[in-house]
């Protein structure tokens, strides 16, 4: 009884520091940072996407949830970031397990690409700089080094933003847009990490390019859909 009583209270002030209307986004995200690791994550609403190769933390519906990646996204939000990062962390190593058990080595991370453009507009890629601190999180217990390559997947073309359009136009919006480059990822399996997960579009155009290049399999790992 007294952990559900904890629960209900630590859920309470969850809504309340994020709801109210007249607190600043940056001061909501530092109240949700407050939170234990662990206790953030047990509150917070899993996503619901069932997918073969795809797996998401968090459902993007949640006003939280969005709130989370708008900060992460384009503020660069680095308290937030190394919170999102460690829970990435767990499911790479849930991931990971799995594979380690019938393929043997570790998969590799690969963020999702950002345009010559986009990278100018924002001066940084939310992706990579997850990935830049999942890997500080140091490697599996009694394991290798979980490996990160950062140039293998490339943007090659200007795309308008996904946002804008509808499912269909966004999968001829990025199609033939990214192109990967064969060496590290040969014969390996990869993990593509990106915020959020909508139509698929742009996960199917980076495994598309992936599998070109070499890769044996590609999975999708998102903060939220």
């Amino acid at each position: 009884m007294l952990i559900i009583k904890s629960f209900v209270n630590w859920t309470k002030k969850l809504i309340e520091a994020v709801t109210d209307i007249l607190v600043p986004e940056d001061i909501k995200i530092q109240k949700l940072l407050d939170f234990p690791a662990s206790t953030m994550r047990d509150l917070l609403p899993k996503s619901p996407v069932y997918m073969k190769d795809i797996f998401v933390l968090f459902d993007y519906q949640n006003k939280i949830v969005r709130l989370m990646v708008k900060s992460i996204k384009y503020k660069n939000n680095a308290s937030l970031r190394k919170r999102i990062a460690i829970y990435l962390y767990e499911e790479i190593l849930d991931i990971s397990s799995e594979i380690a058990l019938f393929h043997g080595a570790l998969p590799l991370l690969v963020p999702m690409p950002m345009s010559k453009k986009e990278l100018r507009n924002r001066s940084f890629n939310q992706c990579e700089e997850l990935c830049r601190e999942i890997i500080k999180l140091g490697p599996p217990a009694d394991g290798e080094s979980i490996e990160v390559s950062y140039n293998t997947l490339k943007k090659v073309r200007e795309t308008e933003r996904q946002t804008t359009l509808s499912r269909e136009k966004r999968t001829e919006n990025v199609k033939d847009s990214m192109e990967a480059t064969r060496g590290q990822t040969q014969g390996r399996i990869v993990i593509v990490i990106d915020d959020v997960y909508t139509t698929g579009a742009s996960f199917t155009e980076a495994r598309r390019a992936l599998l070109s290049a070499g890769c044996k399999r590609v999975i999708g790992l998102f903060i939220a859909h």
